[in-house]
């Protein structure tokens, strides 16, 4: 297929450029040149009269996306000038060129913090204001929640109390805190639900174990393979222990029973057909169970801790907003509330706002949230307009909304698919547009036409409030001609178990991509590797880096994986706390040391200690004394070197870092160590200890959410690796849909709810139990029904990150797959299965691993040889290759004038270098400024004795010497010459053997006239004219020697001029 001439959507995109006088909403399907539409927008604007380069903003989603932004606007505004023939639209263009960096481009964001700073006063802010990112703000949010609990321990609240009776810790609501703060413009409701009694359910409970107990075989063996008898036996110990009194013992017992535990008949006795009856009659029993006790006191006592805990959570809440403002930080959720509120409340500020900023465009607007689109609705509202944002009147044409609802994949951020729905309405009921782009420029042919195949099926038609509908991609480029095109799949054979199958995939992919690259077909950066989840990221980072394939990882945890990291957090440990010797003991066990624990034992039973503040044992020599003596060397660096610069020193002594630089090819360890050390540095400039800083890289160790940070940022030719989130707004010609496994469940814990005046809150309390599960310890009593609203939300945004993953693609997709059914993981792609029936399989890839490198010569001899190389190397270094020397100090020298001076003798104070100093200036700024007067002059002595108050004494000496100087015939001479200057500065090279002079020098006065350059140097001291020239004679001739090389022309005249005397040396040029 040709590109056609005109394209699908060309009427659309003629009304983006034409209708100026509309607010339109652009719907970009994926790879539809958004940006470029945005861009040709603001363009028309400004050659059409309309738009004023400063009196637009444009709001984007991350930095990134603002500077392409801009830059692509210059790029169009250059190319229409270029073709425009009317001499009036050029100037605008120039115009705007001209003031581009008026334009203001931003994140959402970065706007609120330029009109805080606009309007500091009426937005109640500081102008010094210091704006928090995530990574500030949750360190900020973690310290202020343990300081809130600390205060109200201390005060000895009652609803604290309540929660730790109620089994509740603190560090249980850490995760409850984040979502509370997250969404602080919603009041999440706490409910009036009381302690519940727990008579009834414990009564409830005694019937239904007596009924049981009479259906239970007498002995159950340990590790029976039926869960209900496994739970029942578990249940029989407990009671031995449980007092079902208390409420809160009681509710955990019969949470065991909140889901039924399953029979499996072979373990019961009895004939089939009796098993059958018996689990007929089990099922019932337990089912009446559950519905009249188990969930009836779980849902009041459930309710209970969550009215305690949500009480508790907006206090702290609260707690932190003041923290925050008492600190001058604001957070982004500050910064939008802060405006908004502006914008709400004062009409004027508002008003002047809307004239400043005319015309707004918005990008990216589908992850908007409730805060977002009020804030840029009241900017784009009619000036003295009333109401709510939702209501208000919009000026014609002052919004311009480009959004993919498609692509709508940040719930989880706020992001809220109702408000862009509402959005959109209010644009078309108040005279706008909602148009939409879909020809696509990024996928060949038979890809738009197989996502347009899968699409048109999971999406609706209509459009319903949790999903939009699907409009088409419509391509534009040709199908490739001699390379593979379209969509592949990538299949995992059955026989291979679920825990291998990322291992085996990315081996596949690896030899993929290195055959395609050996080829000559690809390059390294032609690839993108896309999994819904962070977890498998670095198996297929280490699978490349097997095959020396260049590699970047976005988006996992590199930073909590990292056994350099985790070994270096043990030192630390140690090192913040020297008398720990059981930690010491792990350090010289683990990988730095990796001494034997027969060794140990050894040292130990010497009466040695392990300690690093006790002293070594004098006589005894060892392995474990010299690495008690490097510890202790570097504990010493701990307590004399800020933490930084004594943790680099320790990466370089431990050759730690050197080891993770050469450990992958892809540097992940590498860089892995430099977080941790960046972690450190924002550590100590918050005035952290050695000790905070340690337990801050233990938190990062056991977080999941600190993304990698790559050891070279920035690289261009290599392949990209991240989850499904990292991915949107990019693409690649190959991109792989990996870890087939590896998805997520459809699950909530949050639900907000955005119908009324007010937004409301609910939220399920959970802590960990086991590695992957979660225990329910409180949720609202209506949890089940907002559960289920929101996983529709959850289920659609599946959807679309699907459709977000198959739209990355330029030529071709490949879609891994495990060949086997069932499996404990969730299939990502399993919605794409039913379309990939013709699809064809991606052909093995076969290639040879390289050779490891050699280990390094690590003897002994080899160590000596290089420390002495070292060394040599370092003398060298050291040695100075050039020297500065200024013409005074040599003239100065022995050996230059034959012998000290003969005369040194000096006046007063007046006379020394300060002196001379204040005489110099005066007479350059004389020189140069000639109409200045002794009242200028005045004002500038009193400036400069501000450090040297014994001058101030002399000023006027000083000016009546300037006024003499001046009467000098030598001066009326310079004031006429045709080329003057003053105080001029030279350098020049003198070669010496091996080693570079540089020869410095600055000259009082130049000037030329018929005759030649005339070279004065002004002298303050009070010596005769005949000594001044014996003693300065040498440097005037070594200026003379150089000015005449630098400058070239003829010297007539090179000599002192003597301040005290009021006269003129001879020509000094010949000695």
């Amino acid at each position: 297929m040709s590109k056609p001439t005109v394209l699908p959507d060309q009427a659309a995109r003629d009304l983006i450029e034409a209708r100026l006088d509309l607010n339109l909403l652009v719907e970009a399907g994926a790879g539809s040149g958004k940006t470029e539409s945005l861009a040709r927008r603001m363009a028309a604007g400004i050659i059409d009269g309309r738009y004023i380069v400063e009196q637009m903003a444009a709001v984007t989603f991350t930095r990134k996306a603002a500077a392409e932004l801009r830059g692509r606007f210059q790029f169009v505004l250059e190319d229409r000038l270029g073709k425009e023939p009317d001499a009036t639209r050029q100037a605008r263009i120039e115009e705007a060129l001209t003031h581009l960096e008026r334009l203001f481009a931003g994140t959402i964001h970065a706007f609120c913090a330029h009109l805080i700073r606009e309007r500091p006063v009426e937005a109640g802010m500081a102008p010094g204001f210091t704006e928090l990112d995530e990574g500030q703000d949750a360190e900020l949010r973690g310290h202020i929640w343990r300081e809130f609990i600390d205060l109200k321990r201390a005060s000895e609240s009652v609803l604290l109390q309540e929660l730790v009776e109620a089994r509740v810790r603190p560090s249980d609501l850490d995760g409850a805190f984040g979502k509370v703060c997250t969404f602080s413009d919603v009041t999440f409701v706490a409910g009036e639900t009381s302690k519940p009694d727990p008579q009834p359910a414990r009564d409830g409970f005694n019937r239904f174990w007596s009924d049981l107990e009479v259906m239970l075989p007498s002995d159950i063996p340990h590790g029976v393979g039926c869960a209900l008898q496994g739970l029942a036996r578990e249940t029989r110990g407990r009671l031995r222990m449980a007092d079902l009194s208390c409420p809160q013992q009681l509710a955990e017992f019969l949470a065991r029973w909140e889901t039924h535990p399953g029979m499996r008949q072979l373990d019961w006795p009895g004939t089939p057909k009796q098993r059958k009856e018996t689990k007929a009659a089990l099922d019932a029993l337990i089912d009446d169970f559950q519905t009249t006790t188990v969930q009836p006191y779980l849902t009041a006592w459930r309710s209970y801790v969550y009215r305690l805990a949500v009480m508790l959570l907006q206090e702290g809440r609260a707690y932190l907003v003041e923290a925050r403002k008492a600190a001058l930080s604001l957070n982004y959720e500050d910064l939008l509330q802060v405006v908004a509120r502006l914008l709400r409340e004062n009409a004027e500020v508002r008003a002047a706002l809307q004239r400043k900023y005319r015309w707004v465009f918005v990008d990216e607007f589908q992850d908007t949230d409730p805060i977002q689109a009020e804030l840029i609705f009241l900017l784009a509202a009619q000036p003295d307009t009333t109401g709510t944002w939702a209501d208000v009147a919009l000026r014609p044409g002052a919004l311009f909304i480009v959004g993919d609802p498609k692509q709508s994949i940040y719930r989880f951020r706020r992001a809220d698919i109702d408000t862009y729905q509402q959005v959109r309405q209010r644009i078309a009921d108040t005279g706008g547009r909602v148009v939409s782009l879909t020809a696509s420029f990024r996928s060949v042919p038979s890809l738009c036409a197989w996502a347009n195949g899968v699409f048109s099926q999971i999406f609706p038609n209509p459009a319903t409030p949790q999903q939009p509908t699907f409009h088409g991609l419509h391509p534009v480029r040709d199908d490739l001609q001699g390379q593979p095109g379209g969509v592949r799949i990538l299949t995992i054979a059955n026989t291979v178990s679920e825990r291998a199958v990322p291992d085996t995939e990315a081996q596949r992919i690896a030899a993929f991509i290195r055959t395609e690259v050996d080829a000559g077909r690809r390059r390294p950066g032609d690839f993108l590797i896309l999994t819904r989840k962070k977890r498998a990221l670095g198996r297929y980072a280490s699978a490349l880096e097997r095959l020396c394939v260049p590699v970047e990882v976005s988006g996992a945890s590199a930073l909590a994986e990292s056994p350099a990291v985790a070994s270096l957090v043990m030192l630390l440990r140690v090192l913040a706390d020297p008398d720990d010797g059981p930690a010491s003991i792990g350090v010289l066990r683990g990988p730095l040391f990796g001494l034997s624990d027969e060794a140990l034992f050894e040292y130990r039973q010497t009466g040695a200690s392990f300690l690093l503040t006790a002293p070594l044992p004098a006589h005894q020599r060892g392995p474990v004394t010299e690495a008690l003596s490097v510890l202790q060397g570097m504990y010493a660096w701990t307590r004399t070197l800020p933490a930084p610069a004594a943790i680099e020193r320790i990466l370089e002594r431990t050759g730690l870092l050197a080891l993770a630089a050469t450990a992958s090819q892809g540097g992940t360890e590498a860089g892995a160590l430099l977080q941790a050390l960046d972690l450190v540095r924002q550590g100590t400039e918050c005035g952290s200890s050695l000790a905070n800083v340690v337990t801050v890289l233990e938190e990062a160790l056991e977080s999941a959410n600190i993304e990698t940070v790559p050891l070279e940022p920035g690289q261009q030719d290599v392949v990209r690796i991240m989850n499904l989130h990292k991915a949107k707004g990019l693409e690649a010609p190959v991109v792989f849909l990996a870890d087939p496994m590896g998805g997520v469940p459809p699950r909530t814990d949050l639900r907000i709810v955005r119908a009324g005046v007010e937004a409301l809150g609910y939220f399920q309390l959970t802590r960990p139990l086991g590695q992957w599960g979660r225990a329910v310890i409180g949720e609202p009593a209506e949890w089940a029904a907002h559960e289920a609203a929101e996983l529709e939300y959850v289920m659609a945004e599946e959807s679309r990150l699907l459709y977000v993953a198959c739209t990355r693609a330029k030529e071709l997709l490949i879609i891994g797959r495990w060949a086997k059914d069932g499996g404990r993981g969730t299939r990502p792609w399993a919605p794409l299965e039913p379309y990939l029936v013709n699809a064809a399989p991606l052909p093995d890839a076969s290639v040879v691993s390289p050779d490891p490198s050699p280990l390094p010569d690590l003897s002994p001899e080899t160590r000596t040889a290089a420390e002495e190389d070292r060394q040599g190397r370092r003398a060298r270094i050291l040695k100075p290759s050039w020297q500065m020397t200024t013409v005074t100090a040599l003239a100065h020298s022995s050996h230059s004038v034959g012998g000290p001076a003969a005369d040194t003798r000096r006046r007063g104070p007046d006379t020394g270098v300060a002196w001379g100093t204040l005489i110099h200036a005066l007479l350059e700024q004389a020189m140069r400024n000639p109409l200045l007067d002794r009242a200028g002059l005045h004002r500038l002595a009193v400036w400069l004795t501000v450090d040297d108050p014994e001058l101030t004494e002399v000023i006027s000496s000083a000016l009546d010497t300037v006024e003499q100087v001046k009467l000098a015939d030598c001066w009326r001479d310079a004031l006429a010459a045709e080329e003057r200057m003053v105080e001029v500065p030279f350098c020049v090279s003198r070669a010496d053997g091996e080693t570079q002079h540089l020869l410095s020098g600055v000259v009082d006065m130049l000037y030329r006239n018929a005759n030649g350059w005339h070279l004065i140097d002004y002298k303050t001291d009070q010596l005769s004219m005949e000594v001044l020239s014996e003693q300065y004679g040498d440097q005037i001739r070594h200026y003379a020697k150089h000015w005449s090389s630098l400058a070239g022309g003829h010297l007539a005249y090179a000599g002192l001029y003597s301040v005290r005397e009021q006269r003129l040396s001879s020509n000094l040029m010949t000695g």
